[in-house]
């Protein structure tokens, strides 16, 4: 089945570029973060750490509806949120560690508004995305925890196989949907590789996303719905071994998010606001709710190159003293604080220094407060 449409979409592309009416145009993108970070920790604080991620995009278009796209990407440094500082939500959303490979690879049909995909994709491209928390350095601000921690979600650094689609209803309606290989691809050693193979245990991940957009586009709504019919531990299980705890078949999320446009003083110079929320199904969730709000200021200096300021927050709730979350059984919730300030220096490059502190409250121990400093960089070629 894969290896049929596989074919079938080189098929149709071949057939489209012997036509002599077609026009075929080929780009290439490259873009490289990477980030220089130090944090207070119980056990190593003072660690200096550089993390980096480089993606190249290719895009094949022919006319202006179809196109081929191909990313390639490589991860670098060590994982400072599993192996240092502890924290659950992970405070670089560029931790990886050393990973090379495939990134999106994928045909698109597009039309206005109205698009399709299919291939090896990241769920967060086009779902559960709040615009003003890209800012943001933490993780949870791209996409919610309850997403990438209940669920073996393709999200940075890995992808998968799916079919997505959005389909403008109205002027201010939009509906997203998808289906996605319940299990991302995974690495092989390394080296990220492209997988589209199917597996009833790990079952599929079926995704809805309204979009409102109000007020002459001063809020965006999001409304999002997930299913994923694979295999869950049951988190009730109390028994020694959380790896010997039956399973239950499926879990669901419910997830918003809004956002705002507060106050704008011209074109370039304004306040926003978003908010995250996610509720999951607790009996299989390692992460049962979650909320995030966070304002941007979009060019609040009067600089020659343009500039954001951003305050975020952003708490995550464990499950509760009846149920067995595995290694973070401890953990009552996780509260970060984010700070960060982004200055472009030319066109192509930006800097980015960030501060965070991290509220991890346990159930039965003291409590824990690290704090992360980091500088990030942000490279377009």
């Amino acid at each position: 089945m894969r290896r049929l449409l596989v074919i079938s979409i080189g098929v149709y592309f071949l057939t489209l570029a012997k036509s002599k009416s077609q026009d075929i145009q080929i780009s290439n993108e490259t873009i490289y973060l990477s980030e220089v970070l130090t944090f207070t920790a119980p056990s190593k604080s003072g660690e200096f750490h550089f993390i980096g991620w480089l993606v190249n995009n290719t895009r094949l278009s022919i006319n202006e509806h179809h196109s081929l796209n191909l990313g390639l990407m490589l991860t670098h440094g060590g994982e400072p949120s599993v192996n240092s500082v502890g924290d659950l939500q992970v405070f670089s959303n560029l931790e990886a560690g050393f990973l090379y490979g495939f990134n999106e690879v994928y045909y698109q049909y597009e039309k206005g508004d109205l698009w399709f995909k299919v291939g090896q994709v990241d769920i967060n491209t086009d779902f559960a995305v709040t615009e003003n928390g890209l800012l943001f350095t933490h993780s949870s601000f791209g996409i919610d925890p309850a997403t990438t921690l209940n669920l073996p979600a393709p999200t940075y650094p890995v992808t998968a196989g799916s079919i997505t689609a959005q389909i403008p209803i109205s002027t201010n309606f939009k509906l997203r949907f998808g289906v996605f290989d319940g299990q991302f691809a995974m690495s092989k050693n390394d080296f990220l590789r492209i997988d589209w193979s199917l597996n009833k245990d790990e079952g599929m991940l079926y995704i809805v996303e309204p979009e409102f957009n109000l007020f002459r586009n001063k809020i965006t709504q999001k409304i999002g719905f997930y299913h994923h019919s694979g295999l869950f531990l049951d988190r009730t299980y109390n028994g020694v071994v959380q790896n010997e705890a039956p399973t239950i078949r499926g879990l669901n999320t419910f997830y918003t998010i809004s956002d705002l446009e507060l106050k704008r003083w011209n074109e370039n110079r304004k306040l926003s606001l978003f908010i995250q929320t996610a509720w999951s199904q607790r009996n299989v969730s390692i992460v049962s709710n979650y909320l995030g709000i966070g304002f941007r200021a979009t060019n609040l200096f009067n600089t020659k190159k343009d500039n954001q300021l951003g305050l975020a927050v952003g708490h995550a709730n464990v499950n509760s003293d009846d149920y067995n979350a595995g290694e973070w059984n401890n953990l009552a919730n996780e509260t970060v604080l984010e700070l960060t300030y982004q200055h472009f220096i030319k066109d192509w490059l930006n800097v980015q220094p960030y501060f965070q502190l991290i509220h991890m409250a346990q159930r039965m121990n003291e409590d824990t407060t690290p704090t992360v400093y980091g500088i990030r960089f942000n490279w377009s070629f």
